[in-house]
């Protein structure tokens, strides 16, 4: 499976954990597009296309182009900006070109995408949200507020106003079309929420922020809160029948005196997704499941409570330079798709043009692998056909690896950040 993805700017971990989907699901390549060439995410995928801006009159065209002449089978939209124009296309692309589009109906995203409206719409349908505030009508006993825009990702624009000298020194200076609501001192959570090609809710995380910086979280810790997964459920549930929400969504909402207040609905993958997926709601793996037609087999105790993550600034180096090196390669899940039985395994073809690189330019390449660590079968003669064929060039093979969940070492480097 070929996957595509849009504005792919920075988001690094979206394209690892559909890096890590396609590892485990027969294999396949991942395109970013962008319409700007300075991102981190170009060095993560397979290929890097810089596309004309998504307002340009020709963008259509070139994205017809590019999805037939990549082979595109998925598409997944992640900007706020990209949604709704995906979502207007996905019929005629998937008609075109057997390519699903990752995005709900256009009715859902009209309403999620706007804060007001979403708020209007729990307001009407029975669900707790913050209030709205004119802003003319705004009184010393409303405070303290919250002032975000009605449109955008992240923290930009937003803030708190906790005295009334506060709001008489900005209420003049606030540009228009920004949403005023009381500003609730409670735990604030995130809630993952994956619906299937059904309309089916068949998995709902909820983690609490508890530390977010420029509007994600950096430190969140997985609460399997009932309160908050029943409210969550209901209130998706009633936006996929009425409005055709649909796949990933992120829902934000405080849990407010044993009560769930729902402050919007982002349709797409938020900045800090992976402690859902990491807490066993493996949602990109689900989206390439569904788009190969394929059933989805989720246990009812899929996640595990508890799980907290914290965000780290990580540098990562590469040069094409230097002197010789050794470089040791683990075989499934690394230069393999793992999850299938060892005769059925692909390469993937982005770490072998890498690793053949290394080896070209003088560095000692060493392929380690723990098949038959449990079995005590052999697997070498197989695992050099399949060297062989896939055109992996190597110095040494080694059969002997010990079989772990996790190796902790000190010049261990993640193959899914690997540049």
């Amino acid at each position: 499976m070929n996957i595509l993805i849009t504005s792919l700017g920075n988001k690094t971990n979206l394209i690892k954990y559909f890096r890590r989907a396609l590892f485990n699901e027969g294999g396949g390549r991942i395109i970013g597009v962008d319409c700007s060439a300075r991102n981190t995410g170009k060095h993560f995928v397979d290929e890097f296309i810089l596309s004309p801006h998504i307002s340009a009159n020709g963008y259509r065209a070139w994205l017809y182009n590019t999805i037939e002449q990549q082979g595109v089978d998925l598409i997944i939209p992640s900007r706020d900006g990209d949604l709704l124009l995906f979502s207007q296309w996905k019929e005629e692309i998937q008609s075109l070109f057997h390519c699903a589009v990752h995005v709900s109906e256009e009715p859902a995203l009209q309403c999620c995408l706007s804060k007001t409206r979403f708020s209007e719409w729990c307001i009407s349908h029975g669900f707790f949200t913050p209030r709205i505030i004119e802003r003319a009508a705004v009184t010393e006993k409303d405070l303290p507020l919250f002032v975000k825009p009605d449109e955008g990702s992240g923290s930009e624009g937003a803030q708190r106003v906790a005295s009334w000298n506060h709001w008489l020194g900005i209420r003049d200076a606030l540009p228009p079309g920004l949403l005023i609501q009381p500003y609730y001192d409670a735990p604030e959570y995130t809630v993952d929420v994956y619906v299937d090609g059904t309309g089916a809710v068949r998995t709902i995380v909820p983690r609490q922020r508890m530390l977010t910086a420029r509007g994600e979280s950096i430190h969140g810790r997985v609460d399997l809160n009932p309160l908050i997964i029943d409210a969550t459920r209901s209130l998706v549930s009633e936006m996929v029948f009425e409005s055709g929400l649909a796949g990933h969504n992120t829902v934000q909402c405080f849990l407010y005196k044993e009560t769930v207040v729902f402050i919007e609905l982002n349709p797409r993958f938020g900045g800090g997704f992976t402690l859902g997926v990491e807490a066993g709601a493996d949602t990109p793996r689900y989206i390439v499941r569904e788009a190969s037609g394929l059933p989805l087999e989720i246990p009812d105790d899929y996640a595990v409570d508890g799980l907290q993550m914290v965000r780290v600034q990580k540098d990562l180096f590469f040069s094409e330079t230097g002197p010789a090196k050794v470089y040791c390669f683990d075989l499934d899940g690394t230069l393999c798709t793992e999850s299938c039985p060892y005769e059925s395994a692909k390469p993937v073809p982005l770490i072998v043009k890498k690793v053949n690189a290394l080896y070209d330019r003088g560095h000692t390449i060493v392929i380690s692998t723990a098949r038959g660590a449990a079995s005590g079968a052999n697997w070498r003669t197989l695992v050099e056909a399949q060297l062989s064929g896939w055109g992996v060039k190597y110095h040494r093979l080694v059969m002997d690896k010990p079989f772990a969940d996790y190796y902790i070492d000190n010049k261990s480097v993640d193959i899914l950040e690997w540049i």
